[in-house]
């Protein structure tokens, strides 16, 4: 198939979606006029789309009048042949049900590189894959990163402060912070405003802020923000990183975690109910994450991390079915932590 022929096709598919939507949304039917109106597209080529959803089975389509007249059943064989031949100009669709499968719209990023990761596996698969690695590669940058998870707003973080700072980074518009720091002092911070972060892991909220090359002293920086004050516009202009830049900080960290220390992790996952569903999935964004398959079932995950603090925490979600094996100290502390649990239930009978 060629390039253009590439291209007619991903064109029809999204038209054919949007016209189940449009037809989702009205129950009382649309005309072909109002659907090609809707989308963009001439009457020939709705009409042609809608007998084509019909034809494959794709959606449980029937058609009527725009009169009193009672609409036709449901699509079937002989149907289509006399819908086919008919003048469309009177015609008015819809859908005889809503319970049916239909492809769905868009993915989000961990659902993209969670099937990624699926069809690197498959036998057949390269062209799919290719194809949806480009689409990822050509999205542009996430300007507002969500990394999993049901979000939760709350004290500090409320929606509408969310998203008077997501005005702020898709602009890329140099603020200034009020920020409560560590010891809860108010410190003033300017800084460009790349991404907004949510950690399902925490429940919290974070405003990825680029101060300048790392080299000269710049970096990224890491704001909780139900520890940001109040915020603005900044005084002095700081100038904005690449987008490639800040997809690569992004998918280097674990969680909000991003140390100038990388380290390097290798754990065992056991072949437990749910529990290599839930690694693949909760790794797929990991750009260095490997997996090597034991004759037991159970599989070795190695990673380069930016930190260990929220990795470790992660780790013992999984209690017996996840066991550290390097680095060393990290294991120590794990199996300290252990100890402790084991401690406070020593009295047990």
């Amino acid at each position: 198939m060629s390039t253009g022929d590439n291209c007619l096709s991903d064109e029809m598919f999204k038209r054919v979606i949007a016209i189940v939507n449009l037809l989702m949304s009205a129950p009382e039917g649309l005309s072909v006029s109002d659907i090609a109106g809707s989308v963009g597209a001439a009457h020939s080529i709705v009409r042609r789309d809608l007998l084509r959803l019909a034809e494959y089975g794709r959606a449980p389509l029937m058609v009527g009048s725009a009169s009193d007249e009672e609409p036709d059943d449901e699509c079937d064989d002989d149907w289509l042949g006399s819908v086919q031949a008919r003048d469309f100009r009177g015609e008015v669709w819809s859908l005889a049900s809503r319970d049916f499968a239909f492809p769905v719209t868009g993915l989000s990023p961990l659902e993209a590189h969670t099937l990624l990761e699926i069809l690197s596996r498959a036998q057949g698969a390269d062209r799919v894959r290719q194809r949806l690695q480009a689409s990822l590669a050509s999205s542009g940058a996430r300007r507002r990163v969500v990394k999993a998870g049901r979000t939760i707003y709350g004290d500090g973080q409320e929606e509408s402060k969310i998203d008077a700072l997501g005005a702020y980074v898709a602009e890329r518009a140099s603020i200034r912070l009020v920020y409560i720091d560590r010891h809860g002092r108010p410190t003033q911070r300017d800084t460009c405003p790349t991404a907004l972060v949510y950690d399902w892991r925490t429940c919290a909220w974070y405003l990825y802020g680029y101060n300048g090359p790392s080299d000269a002293g710049g970096g990224f920086r890491h704001f909780r923000v139900s520890r940001i004050q109040s915020f603005g516009p900044a005084a002095a202009f700081v100038p904005a990183p690449d987008d490639s830049v800040v997809e690569e900080h992004v998918r280097s960290c674990w969680g909000v975690e991003c140390s100038s220390a990388p380290v390097k992790v290798v754990v065992r996952f056991s072949d437990d109910f749910n529990v290599l569903d839930r690694l693949y999935a909760d790794t797929a964004d990991r750009p260095q994450a490997q997996y090597e398959t034991e004759p037991d079932g159970s599989v070795i995950y190695r990673d380069i991390m930016p930190g260990c603090n929220e990795f470790r925490a992660w780790v013992a979600t999984f209690g017996e079915s996840a066991e550290i094996l390097e680095p060393a100290v990290l294991r120590r502390s794990m199996a300290l932590a252990v100890q402790r649990v084991l401690n406070r239930y020593s009295g047990l009978s």
